[in-house]
């Protein structure tokens, strides 16, 4: 069996795809057209589909009427396999996002390739995006296109002009020779980020448009398209996928010509209104998103992970309590302990063999951004980042932000805290997309961080440097107010933490790291020689 191909982070440049002139297709291909009110275009689209360079036998296309009046009909000229679906016939709901959903669950191809009823595209276009998905099963592909507008363009020309233009190569001749408008922000960030290849983590934003292509099953990790949403479709599902792992490739000989302007080309400002609520709550990233609304959102920017295990009341609410009364309330813990084990049975209250653990509980038994869960969660899916946290340890008021702004300053995978204690149990912050990405190419037998460093690198910090103190040893007493760990504001000291590489990729910037020291307020007695700073690791598992 064959290895995939480890990708450092969207780095695509070390994988060669086949050749379009020199490979023959072992995948099957789905094009899904979600249309409405749209047979004019919809047939130009086929028209082009049908003059494919991809084999036939591996090619569908499902079309989408997403109730339109008159209904629409497949069109003489079209791809063999093609077939059209009724997305009211499926069930209730509309939109792009729906009828795309529609069209997957419809579909029987192992790569899905989106491509809008507006869309006259040149015979290699299928081709071109799915020889990526052959030789990187987490590759989602980007087309490129023109637009053009028939009060400048003159009026849209026949399928059977399309279909002979296609047949002989002139697919460029279409519109009197016109170049056609680029789109210019999509283009401008790929050429800004060397084709993607120096993107960080807000790549997943420019997918975006009319023509994309996966692999199904990284379509079915992300969760396939939110059919809720109206507009911004495209983004919101580019994100999911980033979270799971994918890379995205732009393919500049996927051709085509758009017919017409979008929606943002016509009115940015209104659909970037409408959208804005809608990403907020879906999308942490950019950060800026979320600075107006309430503090819980359906996706956290942070999923934080604490075993309860056999932990007195006072210690565990002193580690959350640190996490929840941080400078960034955008968290959702996840308690993991045998919460099913409590119940109403009789018991002498104050003997009961699980007081603690019904204490916690009661004690964020209210509170929205605390899950009682019993095991620990396999993935932070869909937020960005995963936070393991010893029931032991209390954050300062500014930690977690270090934490993340290291990890996205170096866009590693993961920031591993040395322990204070020197037992072993590490703060670990996880980047959701490298473990997405590491599911994907780890071996048998890999352990996970290495398998994370491998694709995305890794950082080992210390304890003082990022703010991690340590609550083990402390008497009950002394945490009975669940005091807030507190930096002392002392001025800092510097520090550079070490770096993990990823297969040869530099890190993209270094890191100057301040130093506080920690004290509870009513600990400060008890803290006051500041947590000891652990050996820094040399390297990266």
């Amino acid at each position: 069996m064959t290895a995939v191909p480890r990708v450092p982070r969207n780095d695509w440049s070390s994988v060669a795809p086949p050749e379009l002139d020199r490979w023959r297709p072992e995948l099957s291909v789905s094009v899904v057209i979600p249309a409405f009110q749209c047979q004019s275009t919809l047939d130009l689209t086929l028209a082009s589909l049908s003059r494919q360079t991809y084999p036939a036998d591996l090619l569908e296309v499902v079309v989408v009427d997403d109730g339109s009046e008159p209904p629409l009909t497949l069109p003489a000229i079209r791809p063999e396999r093609t077939v059209l679906v009724r997305a009211a016939d499926a069930g209730p709901g509309w939109g792009r996002a729906n009828a795309l959903r529609v069209g997957a669950e419809h579909s029987s191809g192992q790569i899905l390739h989106w491509l809008d009823a507006d869309m006259v595209v040149y015979p290699e276009h299928v081709a071109a995006q799915a020889r990526w998905q052959h030789v990187l099963p987490y590759a989602v592909t980007l087309g490129y296109k023109r637009f053009v507008d028939p009060d400048v363009h003159g009026p849209w020309p026949s399928p059977q002009t399309v279909d002979e233009a296609a047949a002989r190569g002139a697919l460029g001749d279409l519109f009197g020779g016109s170049a056609g408008e680029p789109h210019v922000y999509v283009e401008r960030y790929i050429a800004q980020t060397d084709q993607l290849r120096t993107a960080d983590h807000h790549a997943f934003k420019i997918h975006v448009g009319a023509t994309a292509a996966l692999r199904r099953e990284l379509y079915d990790a992300a969760g396939g398209l939110d059919p809720q949403l109206r507009l911004g479709e495209d983004t919101e599902l580019g994100y999911r996928l980033a979270q799971a792992g994918a890379v995205f490739v732009p393919e500049p000989g996927a051709r085509s010509w758009h017919l017409g302007r979008t929606h943002v080309m016509k009115a940015r400002e209104q659909v970037a209104r409408y959208n804005r609520p809608f990403f907020a709550d879906r999308i942490p990233f950019p950060r800026s998103w979320r600075k107006v609304g309430g503090p819980t959102w359906s996706v956290p920017l942070v999923e934080v992970v604490l075993t309860v295990a056999d932990e007195p009341l006072e210690v565990v609410r002193a580690a959350v309590d640190s996490v929840l009364r941080g400078v960034d309330h955008d968290v959702r813990v996840n308690l993991v302990g045998p919460w099913d084990r409590l119940d109403d049975s009789r018991v002498r209250v104050l003997a009961d063999p699980l007081l603690d653990l019904r204490l916690i509980a009661a004690t964020y038994h209210g509170e929205p951004r605390v899950r009682l869960v019993t095991e620990r969660p396999a993935s932070a899916f869909p937020a960005p980042y995963l936070l393991d946290l010893p029931a032991t340890y209390g954050l300062a008021p500014d930690a977690l932000r270090r934490l993340i702004d290291l990890a996205d300053r170096h866009q590693v995978g993961l920031v591993r805290v040395d322990p204070p204690r020197g037992d072993g149990m590490s703060v670990l912050l996880w980047r959701t997309a490298a473990l997405g990405r590491a599911r994907w190419v780890r071996s048998d037998g890999e352990s996970l961080p290495d398998a994370v460093d491998s694709v995305y690198g890794s950082r080992d910090v210390t304890a003082e440097a990022v703010g991690v103190t340590d609550l083990a040893g402390l008497a009950p007493s002394d945490l009975a107010s669940g005091a807030a760990v507190a930096s002392t504001g002392r001025r800092p000291a510097a520090l550079v933490p070490s770096t993990v590489e990823v297969e040869g990729v530099r890190s993209l910037a270094k890191a100057t790291v301040v130093v506080a020291w920690l004290a509870g307020r009513r600990l400060k007695t008890v803290l006051r020689n500041p947590v000891r700073a652990t050996r820094q690791r040399p390297g990266g598992s």
